[in-house]
Order: C-alpha cells, then structure tokens, then sequence
C-alpha cells in the first residue's frame, strides 16, 4: 500500500487536532505568565504589558507574512495587510467583546468613563481608555496619509503616527508608574 487507510488518517487527524489546541493553550499561558513575571519586575501593571507586549507579539505572524509578500513584490498587498489586519482584530475583537456582555447581561451598560459608579476616579480604567482614545488620531493620520497623497506611504505622516504612539505609551507608563508611588 502507498497510503495509509483513511479511517485510520482522519483519527490521527482529529488527535493531532486536538493536540495542536492544547500546545496552543500551553505556550499561550507560558506568555502571559512570563508577562505577569516582567509586570512583577518591573511595577507596570497587567493592562499595559497586556496591551502592548502582548500586541507586539501577536503581530510577529503578521510581520513576517508582510515582509515575505514584500520580498515577492506583493508591496500594496503587505500595506494592505499592515493596515487591515490590526484594525479589523480592534473592530471586530471590541465589537464582539461588548456584543457578548449585552448578550449575557442585557440589562448592564457598558462603562466606558473613568469614573466608577461611586462617582470616585477608577485608575484602572485609564490604560484601556487612553489607547483606544490614542486610536482615533492614529486612525486620521492614516486616512489622511490616504487621501492627502494619492493612496501612497508618506513618510512624514508615518513619523507623526509613531510619534503619536510613542508619546501615548510613554504617558500611560509615567501615569502608572506615578499611581503606585
């Protein structure tokens, strides 16, 4: 015989399945656990090494397609992947995140201030409110490097989107980090 039986194949098949979600599930916990260690180290808070670090992580997969479409001269593709890819994981992760509380608790809002229902300042509620305010410039920047330049990659609109970035995670870390003290 040159292949093996197919009944025998398709239970192998639905094991190594199965495995494949369980070493997910392991290396993911191994993640975040190393992430509450550096968090422990070094006094920054779970939500932002979760928001960041944890970002930057699962965007490697993304980089290393994007710069392999790139190398093939797939270049508008890789953009198109760059910008697509995150935003449409915030929209449909937040979308989804918010459907299924109104699903499970109808009759609850959703608290998006940083006030709690004390009326007393929720500090917690900083970190996940200053980056996804942080995404509204980001978001211009992008649309207007779009239609300002014709649909092509201006460099100096680049630079102020990283900016942006940089000057939102450096608030967010001193604000934390001035919380604890």
């Amino acid at each position: 015989m040159s292949r093996p039986p197919e009944k025998i194949m398709f239970i192998f098949a639905i094991f190594a399945f199965i495995m494949s979600i369980q070493w997910v599930a392991f290396v993911s916990n191994i993640v975040v656990d190393l992430l509450a260690v550096l968090g422990i180290m070094t006094n920054l808070p779970k939500p932002l090494l979760g928001l960041t670090l944890l970002a930057w992580g699962n965007c490697m997969g993304d980089l290393s397609a994007d710069v392999a479409m790139t190398k093939k001269g797939f270049g508008e593709m890789a953009i198109t992947g760059c910008m697509a890819g995150p935003i449409f994981n915030i929209l449909v992760g937040a979308g989804a995140s918010c459907l299924m509380m109104l699903i499970h608790h109808p009759n609850d809002s959703i608290p998006f201030s940083l006030y709690d229902e004390n009326g007393s300042f929720n500090k917690e509620a900083v970190l996940p409110l200053g980056l996804l305010s942080a995404q509204i410039p980001c978001l211009i920047v992008i649309g207007l490097n779009g239609v300002l330049n014709d649909y092509h990659i201006a460099k100096p609109l680049c630079i102020l989107n990283l900016g942006i970035y940089f000057v939102v995670i450096i608030s967010l870390v001193t604000f934390t980090l001035t919380q604890e003290s």
